[in-house]
């Protein structure tokens, strides 16, 4: 009974200490964080990247070395996977890039036609609804304002070019390092894992020691669920929407076919989002037009989801759709757009954890 006590008490002041110095410890956390920044990133790269090493790797021990020659594998397999996403940048950098740029310089040199077709639309709406009129004026000065300020912007970063120029080392010597780390560990991840087990199996009392297994476990799963699963549903929604703006000729295919396949990285509502940025972009130059992609993407979106993501990705997150949007809303308040990114998949470890004991609580389930 004393034990218990004691350990109450000091769980209690531990976290009364943990909430009243909030905020210096996450400035240490944060700090700590950047300063072995490469190596987080390196194990971020290499978690990526480990599904399609494995897969690469799996087949040339099927269909060549017939799981002879391991190391020498490993290396192959790590090779082909760093050149498939060399080239798949390299693609990206030389063909869509280009294309974004030409589409926002068309898009920004048109932006004054297409605020007059969004004035009288207003108008037209305003007449048709016996409102007064809406005066659009402080829109345009607000456009000025903001394309001035852009360019006195680039003018003050001209001076700043040797701090720039910094930046750009320390940036390509961030990214070397960070290649090595996720290198290092495709290649050894089998005996990193090992050592870790051995370490927290023998400082760690067993009962511990199985429930941060059961925790390791969970949050692989649904990491790995969700970032394989949101990059497909992201690149098949963007290239039917590109193919299907082509087809019916919508304008600014491209530019609004990365922008639905970016925002669809947020499960459930993302799509939605740039859908809405998409209409009201479309709305400027042809409210037929935009009606029409609106009623298309709908359209495709139900498809993605009934048809094609269920049978190219598998199983979702299982996380309620309440829950995702909670979840996005406070990543962002707390971590802007990475925060957006990470909230989900980190409040679906939560409620996984949560449910599953809840059900092993009440003898549903048995989960160890």
């Amino acid at each position: 009974m004393t034990r218990n006590l004691i350990i109450v008490i000091t769980y209690a002041v531990a976290l009364v200490l943990i909430v009243i110095n909030f905020v210096p410890i996450m400035r240490a956390v944060w700090k700590f964080i950047v300063l072995f920044k490469p190596f987080f990133m390196g194990i971020a790269v290499a978690f990526v990247l480990n599904r399609p090493c494995m897969a690469v790797e799996r087949f040339l021990n099927k269909r060549l070395f017939k799981n002879r020659l391991k190391v020498l594998v490993r290396g192959i397999a790590i090779t082909v996977t760093y050149l498939v996403v060399l080239l798949l940048i390299t693609l990206i950098i030389s063909f869509i890039i280009p294309e974004l740029i030409k589409s926002i310089q068309v898009f920004l040199s048109n932006m004054g036609a297409y605020i007059d077709n969004f004035r009288d639309l207003t108008n037209e709406l305003s007449e048709l609804l016996g409102l007064e009129r809406i005066d659009l004026s402080s829109l345009d000065k607000l456009i000025l304002e903001y394309t001035n300020r852009l360019g006195s912007s680039l003018t003050e970063l001209m001076p700043k070019i040797i701090s720039i120029t910094t930046g750009v080392l320390s940036f390509f010597a961030t990214l070397v390092i960070t290649v090595v780390f996720s290198i290092y560990i495709l290649a050894g991840k089998e005996r990193l894992i090992g050592q870790c087990k051995k370490v927290f199996s023998t400082y760690l009392p067993e009962c511990l020691y199985k429930k941060g297994a059961y925790v390791y476990r969970v949050v692989v799963d649904v990491f790995n669920k969700y970032i394989y699963g949101q990059l497909a549903e992201a690149f098949i929604l963007g290239s039917l929407c590109f193919i299907g703006m082509v087809i019916f000729r919508f304008e600014y295919a491209l530019l609004i076919s990365v922008l639905i396949a970016v925002t669809a990285l947020v499960p459930y509502f993302g799509a939605y989002i740039g859908g809405f940025c998409a209409f009201m972009l479309l709305l400027m130059i042809s409210p037929t037009k935009a009606i029409w992609f609106l009623v298309y993407l709908v359209v495709l979106q139900q498809l993605e989801n009934n048809l094609i993501y269920p049978r190219v990705v598998g199983s979702s997150l299982g996380l309620p759709g309440i829950w995702v949007v909670l979840a996005a809303i406070v990543g962002a308040g707390v971590g802007g757009p990475i925060g957006v990114l990470t909230g989900v998949p980190i409040a679906t470890v939560l409620f996984t954890l949560l449910r599953n004991d809840v059900l092993r609580r009440s003898g549903k389930q048995n989960v160890k």
